[in-house]
Formats: structure tokens, C-alpha cells, sequence
């Protein structure tokens, strides 16, 4: 009998999703109200700054990734005292972690600031948003033990209350400094390190008055930290890789291009971010199941589902990205009082990056289940690191546009996705055919499908009904949502998995009347 608990999945995942709600509508007026309050310049300098920290953060992610692993294992087993023992080598670690950031941040980082950053003459506040990120980080870094033992107790109801409080956080944020007249980068940049700090907070304490095992008691084990850091040596160059990608290429863009093309950037990946959570909270909540069925030794029911869950990720991420592809224009000009140059084309091509991301994580984590990682991020971390110095050559000798970055992380992306599936393959024994014929045939044949009917659908619609852009417009995401959603249903599926998906829901509706 397969481990999975389908029921669970449905109703963690129903919780994500009242969180998404919640935080997409709010996030994205906080994102409009805040680029007028700073301007392009500013909100470029903010994000360029902040993400010369946020290259350092490979290492929290890299342990992160590591303990969450070492937890699941230890609650597989039911070994509970070496679950707490765990939890508190592992928030030693991530002490040191957070004095080595800061060491780093404050000589490699500054060195960069100084020298290679495009501050657009505003030094000073850059010089301070630096260092307040600094700070921020560092509580990120702290949470991060509780953040991921709470994922693998699968408690998304915190997750839930957590994002009710950040989003409207962020929301009186965006108030307060579109009527301040100060500096408002610098007071962005403390308002959002304060918010930061209640959030890390709560998982603390949370943690604490809740889980005996993440009551903090120094406890120091040579061998069992080497387990932790020899697996987490090899993440750590899949975590660079990812940094690269997304950090690095940012910095690429503000030395070449000034924080003007941060700004388009920024807002891009904030469709992308909002987007992409339609995926991400399924998957937050079908990790943990592929993590203890590997450690309870049901491989048939963990490369199932993550085939099944490589497939769902992908379909909840297309029926939302193909209106964006068909209508970005009107999406970014309804949404934005003013729309930096080169975001609509920044925002289509990170979304089509999105798509082909969203098949990676389900075989990273039963990589991460395996346990046997290095040769796998090696290889992987080589493709998905490769993007940045390509990147670099592009601009700096060909000379090519700022949107040949995405271009270029979109081909080896898609490429590293042929490459994780091989070494799944090599590993655990993912059929190549199976995953194949199961989760890329689907994925293809929907997205050919649904695209072929779309477009043609959207020239019609704009050239023959009704003499209002915004009637056309909205006509044309009604129709690219239903043809994405029966594609999925009559080709992206087979007939047991619609059976699962609609017991699921009616499992989910009875159960969410009990107490948790």
C-alpha cells in the first residue's frame, strides 16, 4: 500500500491556496503603490543593492535544504530524541552561518557597491539599504530551522496566519512611505527589516511553545554534523547555481544596463513570483510526502508522485501564465500607473523560464530523499551556473540587448531538466519512457493545444467583437482559462488521476469540518 496521504496534500494545499489569495491581491497593489512612492531609480537601486546580499544566501538555502531532509528522515523513523538533537546542532549552524554572511557582505559585498554597482548618484541610501539588508537577512537566516521544521510537520495553517500578517504589513508599509516626504528608499528598507524581524519572530516562538523538539539546548556531535554538512556541501552548489541565476543576473543587469533595468526586472519577476506560488504551495505541501515515503522505503509511490506532481505543477502554472503571455500589455498597464521600459518582454520571458522550472523541484527533492548528492549538483549546478558567465559574454562582447539574459537562462534551463531526469534515472530508477510518456507527453500536448487555440482566438476576438480594449481583453483571459483548464482535464490527465484529484476535494471539504 502506497505511504502517499492524498488527503493530507488536498488539504495543505487548499490552505497554501487561501494564502496565495490573500497575498497575490495585496501584493500587487503594495507593488504598484510602492514603485510610484520610489520611482524606477529607487525601486532599481533597492533590489540591485539588496540582491548583493541575497548572493550570500546559497549558504542558508544550501542548510536549509540539508536540516528539512534530516528532519523528515529522523520523523520516518520516529526517532524523536535525535530529531531534537538535530534541530539543535542545526541551529548552530546556522549561527555561523549568519556571522560568516555578514563577514562576507561586508568586505566582498561593499567591494561591489563601491565598485561595479550603478547607483544613479544615490550612494548614500544605497549604502544604507545595504546594511539594513544586512540586518534583515541575518533573522531570515535565524528562522530558517523553525521555517523548515514546520514545513515538514506539514502545519500550513501557520503559513496561512504568517502571510495575513506580512501582506498587510507590506501593505502599510506602501502607505506610510507614499505619504512620507523623506528619503523613502531608507525608510523602506527599515520598514521592511521590521516586518522581517516580527515574522522570524513568530516561527520562533511558535516553534518553541508548541514542539518540545525545537526547544534550543547546545548540543554539538562531531559525526552528525558532518552528515549535515557533507550533504549539504554538495547543495550547496546546486543553492550558488540558483543564486547565479537569479541574483547574479540582476547585478549583470544593473552593471550594464543601470537600476532603470533593475526596475523592469523587479517588476517582471513580480508577476513571476505571484504566479508562480500556484505551483510552489502545491508543491510545499507534496514535499514532505516525497521526502518520508523515500525514508520509509516506498520508492514506487515517491517516483509516482513525483511524475504526477512534476505534471500538476506545471498545469496550475499554465492556466494562469498563458493569459499573461496573451495579454501582457494590458495586464501590466491595468496594474502599474507607469510601466518601466522592457517589462513586458521581461515578464513573458521569465514567465516561459517559469514553466520549464516548475518540472525541476519535484526531482531535486527526490534527489534530496537519496540522499547521494554530489555528482548529481555538480552537474546540474555546472549547467545552471553557466548561465551567468554566458550571460556576461552576451552583453559585455556581442552586445546584445538586456532580454538575451532570459533567453539564455531559458535554453540551458530546459536543457538541466533532461539532466536531472537521467540522474533520477541512475539513482532511484525513474523509468526515462515513463516520465516520458506520463508527465512531458501531457505537459506538451496541453500546451500546443491550448496555445493553438488561444491565439487565434485572441487576433478574432480583438478583430471582430465589441470596440472596447478592456472588454477584448478580459474576453480573451476568460477564454485562454477555460481552453487551458479542459485541455488539462480531457489531455493532460488520465481518467484515475481525475478520479483521485475530485476524491480529493470531497476528502478535503469533509475533513476541513474537523479540528486539525
Amino acid at each position: 500500500m502506497s505511504s502517499i496521504d492524498q488527503n493530507k496534500i488536498a488539504k495543505n494545499t487548499a490552505m497554501l491556496y487561501i494564502r496565495m489569495a490573500v497575498q497575490t491581491l495585496v501584493s500587487l497593489y503594495t507593488s504598484r503603490v510602492i514603485l510610484d512612492a520610489l520611482g524606477e531609480v529607487d525601486m532599481g537601486i533597492y533590489n540591485a543593492v539588496g540582491g548583493i546580499v541575497m548572493m550570500f544566501s546559497f549558504l542558508n538555502s544550501t542548510m536549509s535544504t540539508s536540516c528539512q531532509r534530516f528532519f523528515a528522515d529522523e520523523m520516518g523513523k520516529g526517532n524523536y530524541a535525535e530529531l531534537k538533537r538535530t534541530f539543535s546542532l542545526c541551529v548552530v549552524v546556522f549561527f555561523f552561518i549568519a556571522i560568516l554572511i555578514v563577514i562576507l557582505s561586508e568586505t566582498v559585498g561593499l567591494w561591489f557597491l563601491y565598485n561595479k554597482a550603478k547607483t544613479a548618484g544615490r550612494m548614500d541610501a544605497a549604502k544604507w539599504v545595504f546594511q539594513l539588508s544586512i540586518i534583515s537577512f541575518i533573522f531570515t537566516i535565524i528562522k530558517s530551522p523553525y521555517h523548515g521544521f514546520i514545513i515538514i510537520k506539514e502545519k500550513m495553517k501557520v503559513f496561512t496566519y504568517l502571510s495575513f500578517f506580512e501582506v498587510l504589513g507590506n501593505l502599510v508599509i506602501a502607505l506610510i512611505i507614499s505619504h512620507n516626504s523623506g528619503d523613502r528608499l531608507i525608510l523602506y528598507s527599515f520598514l521592511m527589516l521590521v516586518v522581517n524581524i516580527a515574522v522570524s519572530s513568530f516561527y520562533i516562538l511558535y516553534c518553541n511553545k508548541f514542539y518540545d523538539e525545537c526547544r534550543f539546548k547546545f548540543w554539538w556531535d562531531k559525526q552528525r554534523f558532518m552528515e549535515l554538512f557533507g550533504f549539504a556541501g554538495w547543495n550547496m552548489i546546486g543553492s550558488l547555481s540558483v543564486i547565479c541565476k537569479s541574483q547574479g543576473l540582476n547585478m549583470l543587469l544593473n552593471m550594464f544596463f543601470g537600476p532603470v533595468i533593475n526596475a523592469a526586472r523587479t517588476m517582471a519577476y513580480k508577476v513571476y513570483s505571484t504566479v508562480q506560488l500556484f505551483s510552489e504551495y502545491f508543491f510545499t505541501a507534496v514535499k514532505p510526502q516525497i521526502l518520508k515515503s523515500y525514508s520509509i522505503g516506498d520508492k514506487q509511490g515517491m517516483l509516482k508522485l513525483v511524475m504526477q506532481s512534476s505534471k500538476f505543477s506545471f498545469f496550475l502554472l499554465f492556466i494562469v501564465s498563458l493569459p499573461i503571455l496573451l495579454e501582457t500589455d494590458f495586464i501590466l498597464n491595468i496594474w502599474l500607473k507607469k510601466v518601466p521600459d522592457y517589462t513586458y518582454l521581461f515578464t513573458q520571458l521569465v514567465m516561459i523560464n517559469a514553466l520549464i522550472d516548475s518540472l525541476a523541484n519535484p526531482l531535486a527533492t527526490s534527489m534530496q530523499a537519496y540522499g547521494k548528492i554530489r555528482n548529481y549538483h555538480i552537474v546540474c549546478g555546472i549547467f545552471t551556473l553557466s548561465i551567468l558567465p554566458v550571460s556576461y559574454i552576451v552583453l559585455k562582447f556581442m552586445h546584445y540587448p538586456p532580454e538575451s539574459v532570459f533567453y539564455t537562462s531559458i535554453i540551458i534551463s530546459a536543457i538541466a531538466i533532461y539532466v536531472r531526469a537521467v540522474f533520477v534515472k541512475k539513482s532511484i530508477g525513474l523509468s526515462l519512457s515513463d516520465y516520458f510518456r506520463y508527465t512531458l507527453v501531457p505537459i506538451f500536448a496541453v500546451t500546443i493545444t491550448a496555445v493553438a487555440i488561444s491565439l487565434p482566438a485572441k487576433n478574432y476576438i480583438h478583430s471582430h467583437f465589441w470596440n472596447n480594449n478592456i472588454i477584448q481583453s478580459l474576453a480573451v483571459i476568460v477564454f485562454s482559462i477555460f481552453i487551458s483548464i479542459l485541455t488539462i482535464s480531457l489531455i493532460g490527465i488520465n481518467r484515475s488521476e481525475r478520479k483521485n484529484g475530485w476524491n480529493m476535494i470531497v476528502n478535503y471539504i469533509r475533513s476541513s469540518r474537523k479540528p486539525d
